[in-house]
C-alpha cells in the first residue's frame, strides 16, 4: 500500500521506530493512550498491552511525555504534507485556503494516502491529549529542541495560503494558528463542552469547516 513516510524529531525516541517492536509499541501505544488519556496511561500498562516488559518501552523512549510529541509530530507532519498534496492541482489560493480549512477539519478524501499511524486515529488523540505535549514546564526547552516545528509549519504553510489570497494581510500567522487551533478545539467542545458552540447541534464536521470557511472569507474580504 503506497503511503507516506513521515520521520518526527529522531531525538524524540531511543532506538529506531521502525523495527517491529518499534512499529508494535506505536501501534498500541496510539490506540492505548487515546483509550485512557495521557494521566492514566503507563508504559507499564502499555508493556502488558503488548506481552512485552516495561523495559523494552523505556528502550524505545524515555518518557510517555515524548511518546506523545512524537504522535504530536507525526500528525502535524500528515497534515501539512496532505494540504500540500491536495493543494498542488489549485491555481487560485482561496480555493488552496479552503482545501487547508476542510482538512484541518478532519475532512479528507477516501484516497487519501496515510502515514505510518492512521491520520484519523492520530487527530482524535491531538484533540484530546495534544495541548499536553506543549502545556508544561518544560516547553521552553522543548522549543528550543524544535520539538513544536512540525505544528508551526502547518501553521506557516496556511498563513503562506492567506497572504496569497490577501497580500496586505497584517497578521497572517496569528490568523493561519487562529484556524488551526479552532479547528482542533471547536471540535472538543462541540463533542465535551456543547455550551460552547451551535456545532455542538449536530456534530458535523462539514459544518465546522463551512464556519471557518465563512470566518475566513470576512476577515480577507474587508483587508
Amino acid at each position: 500500500m503506497t503511503r507516506y513516510h513521515l520521520i518526527p524529531d529522531p531525538t524524540l525516541s531511543l532506538r529506531d521506530t521502525g523495527s517491529p517492536m518499534g512499529a508494535r509499541i506505536l501501534t498500541e501505544g496510539l490506540g492505548l493512550m487515546l483509550e485512557l488519556g495521557l494521566e492514566s496511561f503507563t508504559f507499564k500498562k502499555l508493556a502488558e498491552s503488548l506481552g512485552s516488559t516495561e523495559v523494552t518501552v523505556y528502550h524505545y523512549f524515555a518518557n510517555k511525555q515524548r511518546l506523545l510529541q512524537y504522535y504530536f509530530q507525526l500528525y502535524w507532519l500528515w497534515l501539512q504534507t496532505h494540504c500540500e498534496q491536495e493543494g498542488r492541482s489549485l491555481k487560485d489560493p482561496r480555493a488552496r485556503l479552503h482545501g487547508d480549512i476542510k482538512a484541518l477539519c478532519g475532512i479528507w478524501p477516501r484516497d487519501a494516502l496515510v502515514a505510518q499511524l492512521d491520520p484519523a486515529t492520530l487527530r482524535q488523540l491531538v484533540i484530546r491529549e495534544g495541548s499536553k505535549s506543549f502545556l508544561h514546564k518544560n516547553v521552553d526547552s522543548d522549543n528550543q529542541l524544535k520539538l513544536f516545528k512540525p505544528y508551526k509549519d502547518l501553521c506557516a504553510h496556511v498563513a503562506k495560503e492567506l497572504k496569497a489570497c490577501s497580500p496586505r494581510m497584517k497578521s497572517p500567522r496569528s490568523f493561519a494558528t487562529t484556524l488551526v487551533e479552532m479547528a482542533h478545539s471547536l471540535e472538543f467542545a462541540m463533542h465535551h463542552l456543547p455550551a460552547l458552540t451551535e456545532l455542538s447541534v449536530k456534530k458535523d464536521r462539514k459544518k465546522l469547516a463551512e464556519f471557518l470557511i465563512d470566518l475566513s472569507d470576512r476577515y480577507l474580504d474587508r483587508k
